[in-house]
C-alpha cells in the first residue's frame, strides 16, 4: 500500500469518529439551548406574577389609604393614595410587557386597567366630597366601594391564575425538555459509542486486511518479475529475496535471509577482478536511486562469476526517511555477447562498398561507414550529428514523414534517392531502409544502405528515351503507310480507273459501230468489256482495302457498318453492329486508328476464334469514343497473352490506342468468346492532338 493511501485511511479512521462526537456534541449543545429557554420561560411567567402580585398589593394599599382617610378625614393617608396612582401606571405598563406575547392576557389587563380607572374616578370624588363635608363617605364606601373593590381583585385573580396555569405548564415543558436532554445523553453516547467502536473495529480490520494483501501482492509481484530482486532494511541485512535472485546468487531464501548484503550479493569489476563498492551503503547515506553502469559480474555461492547489471534504489516511509534499499539485477551474458556481435557487425559493415549509416527517426546521423565517406565525400567527423536529409540534400519520392509512417508500420522501405556529394556530385542510390527498435525506453534506430546506380539510372533513362523514340518512329510509319495507302487508293481510283473506263468506253463504241456480221468480233469486244468491268471491281476493292473512302466521306460509324457487312458476306459470320445515328466527333487519325483496330479485331475473330456470332457496339461516353466487339468464339487465357512475334497484331492495336492517348482492353476465358474494349478520346484542341496522336 502507498503510505499517501495509507495516511488517508488512517485519517477517515480517526476523523469520521471526532464527526460524529462533534455532531453529538452539537446535538446536545442544542438541548441544553433548549432547555435553558424553556427554564427562561418559567422565569418570565415567575416575573408577570410577582408583578401582578405588586399590582395587586398597589390596589389593596391604596385601598387602605383612601379608607383610613374617608374614615378619619386625616389629610396624612392621602400621600400614600396619590403616590399609589402614580405608581399604578408604571406597574401596570411592565406588566403588559410581560405579557406582550399573550393576547388574551393583554386583553384581561385592559379590563383591568379599565375598571382601574372607573375606580379611580369614583374614589377622587369620593374625596373631594370628603374634604366637602357633602356626604357621608362611611355609607357610601359601603354602598358603592366594595363592588368596584371586588371586581378589580377578581380581575386580578383570574390573570394570576391563567399566568399559574401557563407556569405549570412551562415548568412541565422544561421537566420534559430536561428528561428528553437526560435520555438523549444516555442513549445518544451508549450508541454513538458502540457505533463508533464497530466503526473504527471495522476499518481497522480493513486497515490491517488491506496490509496483508498488499504485503501479499507485492511479494507475489517481486517473487514472479523476471529480474532479481533484493530488498534489506537500514542496517543493510535482506528482508527479501525473489526466487530469480535466489537463483542467480545460488542461496535459497532461508538461509539468506537477515545476511548482510555483502555476504549474499558479491560484486566484482569485469575487468580488474576487484571488489566492487558497497551500493548499499551509499544509497542509505544519498537517498538516492543508483544505477551502475560499469560492467561487474556476480560471484555466485559455488564460486561461478555470472555477468550483470544492476541497480539500487531507496525504500522510503513516511516524511522521506530510509528504511532499507531494493536492489534489482539481471543476467547480462547474452547481452554482452551480442555487444560483441554488434561490434563485429559494425566492422563488417565498415568493409562494404555501399554507403551505410544510422540514423534516429528525426534523420539524424548516428553512425557513417567508410563507403558513406567514399560515396558522399563527408567524413564521419563532418557527418555525426548531423540530418543526413538535409546534408546530402536528398529528393524523395514521397514526402519523409510518409516514409517514417511506413516504417513505423512495415519495419522496412526501398526507394530511389538522389543525393548531392560534398563536391556536388548528383548521385541517385537505391535506398533500403530497416527499422530497429531499441531497448525499452530507448527510440528506434534505422539503418540506411544506399547502393550507387547513377550509371544504371542513365542507362535506364536512355532506354526510355530510346524507347519513346522507336514509339514515335512506328507512329511515324504508321502515318507514312496510311497516307501512302491512301494516296495509292487515290491514285488507282482517279487514274487506273479513269484509264479502265476510257477504255471501256471506246470498246463499247467500236461494238456498236460494228456490222452485225462481226459476230466473232463483237463476241470478242463484249468478253473484253467484261474484263474491263472485272478489272474496274477489282481496283475498287483494292482502294477500299487500302482506304476505305466511306471512312473519310462517311465517317466512323458508317465505315464500321460497311467493314461489318464486308465481313459478313466473307467470312458467313453473323455480325450484329450497333451505331449511333449520327457520326462521331472525331478527327481522321483517331478515326483512322479505331477503324484499324476494328479490322484487325475481324481478322483475329476470322483467324482463331471459330466464331459464329460477333457483336459491335460503337458509342460515346464521358468524351470518349467507345468501341466494343465481342464474339462467342473459342476464346483462350488472357494470361497467355506475350506479346511476341505470335502476337503481333494485339500489340498493334494496343500500340494504334496509346498512339492517340487510348486503350485496348481484352478479356477471354476458354470457351467463353472474346471482348475487346477499344478507348480512344473525342476530339481535342490542335495543341493537344498534335501532342496525343502525330500526324
Amino acid at each position: 500500500m502507498e503510505y499517501s493511501n495509507f495516511k488517508t485511511l488512517l485519517r477517515r479512521v480517526i476523523v469520521v469518529p471526532l464527526l460524529v462526537t462533534t455532531s453529538l456534541a452539537g446535538f446536545l449543545l442544542w438541548e441544553t439551548f433548549d432547555l435553558n429557554k424553556a427554564m427562561q420561560w418559567v422565569d418570565h411567567t415567575d416575573q408577570a406574577l410577582d408583578q401582578s402580585g405588586n399590582l395587586l398589593k398597589l390596589l389593596v394599599d391604596m385601598e387602605s389609604a383612601k379608607r383610613g382617610y374617608i374614615a378619619t378625614g386625616d389629610e396624612s393617608f392621602l400621600p400614600t393614595y396619590l403616590q399609589g396612582t402614580k405608581q399604578f401606571d408604571i406597574e401596570y405598563k411592565a406588566l403588559n410587557l410581560l405579557v406582550n406575547d399573550n393576547p388574551p392576557q393583554q386583553q384581561r389587563l385592559k379590563d383591568i386597567y379599565a375598571g382601574y380607572q372607573e375606580s379611580e374616578q369614583y374614589d377622587s370624588r369620593i374625596i373631594a366630597m370628603r374634604r366637602a363635608g357633602d356626604a357621608d363617605p362611611t355609607l357610601l364606601e359601603e354602598r358603592l366601594r366594595k363592588d368596584k373593590l371586588d371586581a378589580l381583585r377578581e380581575q386580578v385573580g383570574e390573570f394570576q391564575v391563567v399566568e399559574e396555569a401557563q407556569r405549570r405548564a412551562r415548568v412541565e415543558a422544561a421537566h420534559q425538555r430536561w428528561l428528553w436532554m437526560i435520555t438523549s445523553c444516555l442513549v445518544l453516547g451508549i450508541g454513538s459509542g458502540i457505533l463508533l467502536a464497530l466503526y473504527t473495529r471495522h476499518h481497522i480490520e480493513k486497515l490491517g486486511n488491506r496490509l496483508l494483501r498488499n504485503e501479499e501482492r507485492w511479494t507475489a509481484v517481486l517473487g514472479s518479475i523476471g529480474e532479481a530482486v533484493i530488498a534489506t532494511d537500514s542496517d543493510g541485512r535482506i528482508t527479501f529475496l525473489n526466487p530469480v535472485a535466489a537463483a542467480l546468487t545460488g542461496w535459497p531464501v532461508e538461509e539468506a535471509l537477515n545476511q548482510p548484503i555483502g555476504q549474499v550479493l558479491k560484486l566484482i569489476n569485469e575487468e580488474s577482478g576487484l571488489t566492487a563498492n558497497n551500493e548499499v551503503l551509499r544509497v542509505l547515506k544519498d537517498k538516492q536511486i543508483l544505477s551502475v553502469a560499469n560492467h561487474v559480474d556476480l560471484v555466485t555461492r559455488n564460486g561461478r562469476e555470472i555477468a550483470v547489471e544492476h541497480s539500487a534504489a531507496p525504500i522510503l516511509a513516511g516524511e522521506g526517511n530510509v528504511i532499507g534499499v531494493v536492489l534489482v539485477f539481471r543476467d547480462v551474458a547474452e547481452r554482452r555477447q551480442e555487444r560483441i556481435a554488434t561490434a563485429e557487425q559494425a566492422a563488417l559493415l565498415e568493409l562494404t562498398q555501399d554507403s551505410v549509416f544510422v540514423i534516429d527517426m528525426e534523420g539524424r546521423v548516428q553512425f557513417w561507414s567508410r563507403g558513406a565517406e567514399s560515396m558522399m565525400g563527408y567524413s564521419k567527423a563532418e557527418a555525426a550529428g548531423t540530418i543526413a536529409h538535409e546534408l546530402l540534400c536528398t529528393e524523395f519520392p514521397e514526402p519523409f514523414e510518409a516514409i517514417k509512417a511506413q516504417l513505423m508500420q512495415a519495419g522496412h522501405w526501398e526507394g530511389d534517392l538522389t543525393k548531392i556529394a560534398k563536391d556536388g556530385r548528383r548521385v541517385v542510390v537505391a535506398g533500403r531502409w530497416a527499422l530497429q527498435w531499441g531497448m525499452r525506453g530507448q527510440p528506434p534506430r534505422v539503418l540506411v544502405i544506399n547502393s550507387d546506380i547513377t550509371e544504371r539510372k542513365r542507362g535506364e533513362e536512355l532506354l526510355v528515351l530510346q524507347r519513346e523514340q522507336l514509339r514515335a518512329l512506328a507512329d511515324r510509319l504508321q502515318w507514312v503507310r496510311e497516307e501512302d495507302r491512301k494516296a495509292v487508293a487515290r491514285d488507282l481510283h482517279d487514274q487506273i480507273g479513269q484509264i479502265l473506263t476510257a477504255i471501256k468506253m471506246d470498246l463499247s463504241w467500236i461494238n456498236r459501230h460494228l456490222p452485225q456480221s462481226e459476230v466473232e468480233v463483237r463476241a470478242r469486244l463484249g468478253e473484253s468489256i467484261l474484263q474491263i468491268d472485272n478489272g474496274v471491281k477489282v481496283v475498287r476493292a483494292i482502294c477500299s482495302g487500302l482506304r476505305p473512302g466511306v471512312l473519310d466521306d462517311l465517317g466512323l460509324a458508317a465505315a464500321i457498318e460497311w467493314q461489318a457487312s464486308e465481313f459478313a458476306l466473307r467470312y458467313d459470320i453473323l455480325c450484329e453492329v450497333s451505331v449511333p445515328p449520327v457520326d462521331l466527333h472525331l478527327d481522321g487519325d483517331r478515326a483512322t486508328a479505331a477503324f484499324r483496330i476494328f479490322q484487325e479485331c475481324l481478322t483475329n475473330v476470322a483467324r482463331h476464334a471459330q466464331a459464329k456470332q460477333v457483336r459491335v457496339a460503337l458509342s460515346e461516353e464521358e468524351g470518349s469514343i467507345v468501341l466494343v466487339v465481342v464474339d462467342d468464339g473459342i476464346g483462350f487465357r488472357v494470361s497467355d497473352l506475350s506479346y511476341t512475334l505470335g502476337s503481333l497484331g494485339l500489340l498493334g492495336m494496343k500500340e494504334r490506342a496509346q498512339s492517340c492517348g487510348g486503350d485496348v482492353l481484352i478479356s477471354s476465358e476458354p470457351g467463353k468468346g472474346t471482348s475487346v474494349t477499344v478507348r480512344v478520346p473525342g476530339d481535342a484542341p490542335r495543341a493537344e492532338r498534335s501532342e496525343t496522336c502525330i500526324s
